[in-house]
């Protein structure tokens, strides 16, 4: 393309900007050497104002000290030392009332002597320009100026802080800054006999450092602890005499005490802001008196004619910018006419609006070229629109049928599966022979591995949104790692592999708080993928107990002698889809979805899993997840007899499902004489039997006859056509059931936790029901110390009623009475009413009715407990 036919060429819009730039930092420039050339007079003239101030104040000091030597060694008051007479007396008067009157700032000379506790010889004070010689002389021993001033030699001169002029605590009125100038008085043998000194009022060099600052400096005159001698504001000054607490250090923002240097700083006012300052160190009396003299000007005063030029320079800018940018702008949108239709057409074609613009793709420069682009463009674009929306449209069909087939598979496997589970737990509670027990113990196995792989399909797009949660409850974890073995230990010997087990001794005989499902599907998947691509050699199932400072680690290995994984691709176990070759399937190429849920779980535990492997010599994978040490307890839970209270009256409990399977379960579970159970499969027998029978209590699966029976059960609780509890026992997710009934059972479920719920519901309109709020506030609702305490409670109820019927066998009234008075304290902290009804004060009063009832509001209480463990347990 020739460079004539080109607009790129014609567009002006770099020039125009590297025009405004160059402006716009010149006019920078202009301005910062501007700001140099102010901040550099602006510090002369603050250093003249600053060196002014400090000449003032010296030049006070040397004038005091003349006129104090100049007394000190007048033939006066030689005379009045040699002889004291009524004229020498008088003399020393007129010496001191001349030296008030002609020194405006001197208001009180005196002539104390070392005798009586340095009192007063001589006093006279000026006191409204008239002067007065005092009759109230007065002892000054103990002041430090005279202490100071009487030691000092021959011909030196003392001066005092300057500070308000106090004496003995007492501030004099009105305030006056005052500065104390002395000298030793000595006789013929050079002896100290007293001191003359001379208060200087320093109002008038205050005047002269506000004169010499004027409006735009500002002086301050601080001593080394920041309080302010002088300042502009009258009311910052003295701050320690007058209580008020003024202090440098804080209103400029400075540590306490800092030492000044001296110079140019920048400080920071908390009024004012930031301002440009110079200290100047002032010394007397030797050096022992340091005083700082700081002069400062606010920096948007300092720079007030810099921002007039800068003002001035912005708006000259400005100007010349909108010039330029005008000019250019009616230069491009000249030539921005020409591409306004393909802009247009690329619009339209965006928003899906049809085109009728007819394109200039015959121009030959750019917008003839990018006009025949974008007509290609459109049709091909187009074309894979068309097929992609055709891929779509199967995708989603593709979705929804896998989304209907899970939710279907779901309640068909769980159902059956919640059936073999339960049916096989009330076979063990059944008390099983020992020729029956290896073949309960072996369906029990048989129906847990299942029940593992149908988790693995269910719960893996569960997982992969973030739905899966962990439920902690007491686990024996030797025995499900055994129970694991024993499983697939004869899978291992048909493929000739040598399968072995080594479990930590700090294990057994052990239970602690875990997800034993979940922790089952983990180990599952290990150990199947281990003995599917292990074809010889060994397969090592370990685990052991590792203890932290705050917790403990449960450490699982499997190791195999297989196949192996290639180092590179050990940390996308994670990834189903990944494959090492194309041509490889299975662990061979894919990690697989068995790992992949490994890999999920693992991290919804809290913990990590790592795989070390090397190809074709074997591969481990180390599992590790927090566990909690839950109570011990000598008896384990399966084989605990759990007794539930005898109602006293019949209630009616309605079940609704239409699974043959779980319908036997819930009979057996529920043979009470005290509950009459009324089982129906069919919606229009369900209307039927609520209005003849009004059930105490209603279990319903969500599923019946292929309907789904949320919105009728909604429908129930919001007419208030059933005020009983409704429980729901279904293979429906948690979230559904939850936003119908907060009492809710997943298939497969416990059928203990399923009974404890019950009794108590049903319980409560026979006993009161326990409080348990304290407990939650005691301990943060801290789920694993609630269930801690829980348990305990439970266990010490356990021990009350043996405790108790041994008691009421022996008749003994102490341990009768040590029991109430165990007892009383958690009848108060869980207001067990019921159970304080029960209990007579004496055990002579106990009858075997009495003691029944006694079991009875324990049995309902210990069940009450339980199920709040079970809650606790969820979270």
């Amino acid at each position: 393309m020739k460079i004539r036919h080109s607009i790129v060429t014609r567009f002006a819009l770099f020039f125009t900007g590297l025009i405004i730039f160059s402006i716009l930092l010149s006019g920078y420039l202009v301005f910062n050497n501007a700001s140099r050339v102010i901040v550099a007079y602006s510090k002369e003239r603050i250093m003249h104002t600053s060196e002014l101030a400090e000449q003032s104040f010296y030049a006070l000091l040397n004038e005091v000290s003349n006129d104090i030597a100049v007394i000190s060694n007048s033939p006066t008051l030689k005379n009045y030392i040699v002889e004291n007479s009524n004229k020498t007396t008088n003399d020393v008067n007129e010496l001191f009332e001349v030296t008030l009157k002609n020194k405006a700032s001197y208001f009180q000379i005196r002539l104390i002597g070392t005798e009586n506790n340095g009192k007063e010889i001589i006093r006279l004070d000026k006191i409204n320009q008239e002067i007065l010689i005092s009759n109230n002389l007065q002892e000054k021993g103990n002041q430090e100026y005279f202490k100071e001033a009487i030691n000092m030699n021959k011909g030196d001169f003392y001066f005092s802080e300057i500070n308000l002029n106090e004496e003995y605590g007492v501030i004099s009125e009105p305030f006056t800054p005052t500065l104390r100038a002395a000298s030793p008085i000595f006789d013929a043998s050079n002896t100290v006999i007293g001191i003359v000194i001379i208060n200087v009022d320093l109002t008038k060099l205050f005047e002269t450092l506000s004169k010499i600052s004027g409006n735009e400096f500002k002086l301050y005159l601080i001593d080394h602890n920041g309080q302010y001698l002088y300042s502009p504001i009258k009311s910052q000054r003295f701050g320690v005499q007058t209580k008020t607490k003024f202090n440098f250090y804080d209103d400029f923002k400075l540590k306490p005490n800092l030492i000044l240097n001296d110079g140019f700083s920048q400080l920071n006012e908390k009024l004012k802001g930031d301002v440009l300052s110079y200290i100047k160190e002032l010394t007397y009396f030797k050096g022992l008196r340091t005083l700082y003299l700081v002069s400062t000007i606010e920096d948007n005063v300092l720079m007030a004619s810099a921002s007039v030029v800068r003002k001035n320079s912005i708006q000259t800018l400005l100007g010349v910018c909108l010039l330029s940018i005008l000019i250019s702008w009616f230069f491009v949108r000249f030539f921005s006419k020409k591409i306004n239709k393909i802009t247009e057409a690329i619009s339209n074609y965006d928003k899906g609006i049809d085109n009728n613009i007819e394109l200039p793709i015959n121009r030959k420069d750019e917008i003839g070229a990018l006009a025949l682009t974008f007509n290609k463009m459109k049709a091909k674009i187009d074309s894979q629109v068309n097929a992609l929306q055709t891929s779509l449209k199967k995708e989603k069909e593709a979705r929804n049928q896998r989304d209907e087939f899970l939710q279907n598979m779901s309640h068909e496997m769980r159902t059956p599966l919640n059936a073999i589970l339960g049916l096989t737990k009330l076979l063990h509670k059944n008390a099983p022979t020992e020729a029956q027990l290896p073949i309960i113990n072996t369906l029990e196995r048989t129906s847990n591995s299942l029940a593992g792989l149908v988790y693995d399909v269910l719960d893996h797009k569960k997982l992969t949104e973030g739905r899966v949660h962990i439920t902690h409850e007491p686990t024996t974890i030797d025995e499900l790692l055994k129970d694991i073995y024993a499983t697939y230990q004869y899978e291992a010997i048909q493929k000739g592999l040598i399968f072995t087990l080594n479990i930590d001794e700090k294990l057994k005989n052990q239970s602690f708080l875990t997800d034993a499902l979940r922790l089952s599907q983990i180990v599952i998947n290990l150990v199947v993928n281990a003995i599917k691509y292990t074809q010889e050699g060994t397969i090592n199932l370990s685990a052991k107990l590792i203890k932290e400072k705050t917790f403990s680690l449960l450490e699982i290995k499997v190791t195999d002698t297989g196949i192996g994984i290639l180092p590179e691709n050990i940390d996308k176990i994670n990834d189903r889809f990944f494959r090492e070759k194309d041509d490889l399937s299975g662990r061979y190429g894919s990690y697989g979805l068995g790992l992949s849920i490994v890999k999920q779980l693992t991290i919804l535990f809290g913990g990590t899993l790592k795989a070390v492997s090397e190809k074709g010599k074997g591969s481990e994978f180390n599992v590790k997840v927090p566990v909690i040490a839950a109570l011990k307890n000598k008896t384990k839970v399966a084989d605990k007899i759990i007794v539930y209270p005898k109602l006293k009256r019949e209630y009616k409990m309605l079940h609704i499902e239409d699974d043959l399977s779980t319908l036997e379960l819930v009979s057996y579970i529920f043979d009470d004489d005290t509950i009459r159970l009324i089982q129906v499969n069919k919606w229009n027998l369900v209307n039927e039997s609520i209005n003849q029978n009004k059930p105490d209590i209603i279990i319903s699966d969500l599923m019946l006859e292929n309907e789904n029976l949320s919105s009728k059960l909604l429908d129930w609780i919001s007419t208030n056509k059933v005020i009983c509890p409704i429980l729901l026992v279904s293979a429906t997710e948690p979230e559904v059931m939850s936003q119908i009934s907060g009492l809710y059972f997943q298939k497969p479920f416990n059928i203990d936790y399923l009974k404890d719920t019950v009794f108590k519901l049903l319980g409560s309109h026979e006993y009161s029901v326990p409080d348990f709020s304290n407990i939650y506030s005691n301990y943060d609702n801290n789920s694993s110390k609630i269930i801690k305490v829980l348990k305990l409670i439970e266990e010490e109820f356990e021990t009350y009623m043996k405790r108790i019927d041994t008691v009421v066998e022996s008749k003994n009234e102490d341990e009768w009475d040590a029991i109430l008075h165990k007892l009383i304290a958690h009848i108060n902290n869980l207001k067990l009413l019921s159970l304080s009804e029960a209990l007579p004060k004496k055990v002579k009063a106990v009858t075997s009715g009495d003691l029944e009832k006694i079991h009875n509001v324990f049995a309902y209480y210990m069940c009450c407990i339980r199920v709040e463990i079970q809650i606790n347990l969820k979270d």
